[in-house]
């Protein structure tokens, strides 16, 4: 069973000033950075009519039971499938945990106003027996403490 999580923001940027924004290289390295991660690199862009792909690898130092643990660092990707026509996105998340944790998620973008409302969800899947649940609401409830940076960097990306 997954643990999601989905929030909706509103933007003063064009809808297709957003999928700008969040398909920009800066905007990834921005976010991913103001989260925590040591590196970020946006590679294999790949466009096919109104089908964009590209992956997002981050390193980031690794976690254990204790927090943060600064001798090691762990290598990440998350892939971004865009259908530019309806300004949707859906994204998985590789990292070392993945025999065990599945995080993905989807991205909407519509107009409101003079503005955008961006739509996001996140679907986390722990598959350890007994406790699964319990960490896939602690992953949930950690990513909910960077949404306040994650807001302020589409907002600042996007008001640009």
């Amino acid at each position: 069973m997954a643990k999601s999580h989905e929030t909706t923001i509103r933007v003063a940027a064009s809808p297709d000033r957003l999928v700008e924004v969040l398909t920009s290289d800066d905007y990834h390295v921005a976010r991913d950075t103001v989260q925590g991660a040591i590196t970020v690199e946006v590679k294999g862009r790949s466009r096919d009519g109104a089908r964009l792909v590209y992956e997002v690898h981050s390193t980031r130092y690794a976690r254990g039971l204790t927090g943060v643990d600064r001798s090691k660092t762990e290598a990440s990707v998350a892939t971004y499938t865009w259908d530019l026509d309806t300004r949707a996105a859906t994204w998985v998340h590789r990292g070392p945990h993945d025999e065990r944790a599945q995080v993905n998620g989807t991205i909407a973008i519509e107009p409101d106003g003079d503005g955008s409302l961006l739509h996001d969800a996140l679907h986390v899947t722990i598959k350890v027996p007994l406790i699964g649940r319990k960490i896939e609401s602690l992953v949930v409830s950690e990513l909910k403490k960077g949404f306040d940076k994650y807001v302020s960097v589409v907002r600042d990306h996007a008001e640009r």
